[in-house]
């Protein structure tokens, strides 16, 4: 079972949170490092102190001619918690205050030359937790230089327990002001959240019957312009489906209600009263046309549905398209015939990658329409062409002139640019639909174009989809 995805307030909540707790946490470290670091150094300026008013009564001794110990107990005045301890060149201890043993400080740390912060340690006497160092230095006498080591500590113990508590309270600060910020995120990412609200309240009042409502891009902030934009797009293409759906359908109905009202009145007729044989198969034989005819109707609209939906895939072949036209040509001498009528072939020897079937249906609808809106006596003629970027396929006939308004609507269904054709049985004028489909399916195109002389239908296909030309041959094949 797939996990539910976090809602966004969530994860910006959170992603808030931990950002503030982290910085708030980072900032909390600097302070306690940097306090912790200026005492250091103001222990390092106070022992600095203490060394050197040992280091003055030393030389007050030598000057006085003095025990150094009779007087080093007077070094210091006035600084509490400091203690010190005094040895001469050879380690041996000259003088220790009270209240802290300083002969415990670790040995594996060298002595230095001068007290600065980073050279003073915590260390631990047995009664109190100091932080200290210990100094080597030579101390000029009448008899000359004097070696003496010197260890200086303050003891630690107040300033550690003020850093406890001072750490204590600042965490518990940063936890409360990570708490605070929580909820606070969480507030504002619900109110930044009110224009989605407010967008979905919008969104499910829109129905079936309100297509035509486009939401207002400007009453959103800038982040839902896109989403707003998408929206009315998929709104545009929504409204246009179902307009084109109430069209086909009112289509379909227009156009089945014709036969079935000639097969029951017929029937009616038939039925009225007795009749020989003869007329029963007559009857019979004109319902199997209105039949046909209406399957037809069925089989190319479920055609256009499946070329729609993208349900139909070309099986793709090279094909020699001369040949293909060559072969329909034949198929419809006997309908020329009738009205007289040349199929005429000229142009260059081309051949296509496409699908045979879908091509040759393509190119028997156009030239069906060109036969039957064709006047007697008159001639058809296919040009196939290659130019830079293109091969063209054009059926040219000399009929009525299509008004410029009718022509981008001549591929729509059931659609006619004359009406008073509307009903001549020759079919539902779902063929140059079907013919505009199916060549779209193999990467081309048709266009329409009509004037006094002659109305052209063109298809074309760029020469990416071009299997290979031949420009050598030029045909001039004519039917009669």
């Amino acid at each position: 079972m797939l996990k539910k995805p976090n809602s966004l307030a969530f994860r910006v909540t959170v992603l808030v949170g931990v950002t503030i707790f982290i910085c708030l946490s980072i900032m909390n470290l600097i302070v306690i490092e940097s306090i912790d670091q200026h005492f250091i150094e103001q222990d390092a300026d106070e022992l600095n102190e203490v060394f050197e008013a040992v280091q003055s009564k030393l030389g007050e001794a030598h000057e006085q001619n003095v025990l150094p110990s009779s007087i080093l107990f007077q070094a210091v005045s006035g600084h509490h918690g400091v203690y010190y301890h005094v040895e001469d060149k050879n380690d041996n201890p000259i003088f220790s205050s009270q209240g802290a043993d300083l002969s415990t400080f670790p040995t594996k740390f060298k002595a230095h030359n001068q007290i600065i912060p980073s050279s003073l340690i915590l260390f631990n006497d047995g009664k109190h937790i100091l932080r200290g160092t210990k100094i080597i230095f030579e101390l000029p006498t009448k008899l000359g230089e004097e070696r003496y080591t010197v260890t200086v500590a303050s003891n630690m113990e107040f300033h550690m327990n003020y850093m406890q508590n001072f750490k204590s309270t600042l965490w518990g600060i940063v936890f409360l002001a990570g708490v605070i910020t929580v909820f606070a995120a969480r507030f504002a990412v619900y109110r930044g959240h009110s224009p989605l609200r407010q967008l979905s309240r919008e969104i499910e009042s829109i129905t079936a019957d309100k297509l035509g409502i486009r939401l207002d891009p400007l009453n959103v902030p800038v982040e839902l312009t896109i989403l707003v934009d998408s929206f009315n797009t998929m709104l545009k293409r929504l409204e246009d489906g179902f307009e084109r759906l109430s069209h086909f359908s009112a289509d379909i109905a227009h156009e089945l209600r014709t036969p079935i009202t000639n097969l029951t009145t017929q029937t009616q007729v038939m039925l009225s009263k007795p009749r020989d044989s003869e007329a029963y198969i007559e009857i019979l034989y004109s319902n199997l046309e209105e039949y046909e005819r209406m399957t037809k109707m069925v089989s190319d609209m479920l055609l256009l549905a499946q070329a729609e939906q993208g349900l139909i895939k070309p099986n793709k072949d090279t094909v020699v398209v001369n040949k293909e036209i060559k072969g329909l040509f034949e198929y419809f001498e006997l309908l020329a015939d009738e009205k007289n009528i040349q199929l005429i072939l000229d142009g260059s020897n081309v051949e296509l990658v496409c699908d045979k079937t879908m091509l040759r249906q393509a190119l028997s609808n156009l030239i069906s329409n060109a036969i039957r809106y064709s006047p007697k006596n008159d001639k058809i003629i296919i040009k196939t062409k290659t130019s830079s970027d293109v091969v063209s396929i054009a059926i040219i006939n000399h009929g009525d002139v299509i008004p410029k308004e009718h022509l981008s609507r001549l591929f729509d269904r059931f659609y006619r640019a004359d009406f008073s054709r509307n009903r001549d049985g020759h079919g539902a004028g779902l063929g140059l639909t079907i013919a505009k489909s199916i060549v779209n399916i193999n990467g081309g195109d048709i266009v329409a174009e009509s004037s006094e002389k002659n109305t052209c239908f063109t298809i074309i296909f760029k020469k990416d989809k071009v299997g290979k030309f031949d420009d050598t041959t030029n045909e001039n094949m004519m039917f009669y």
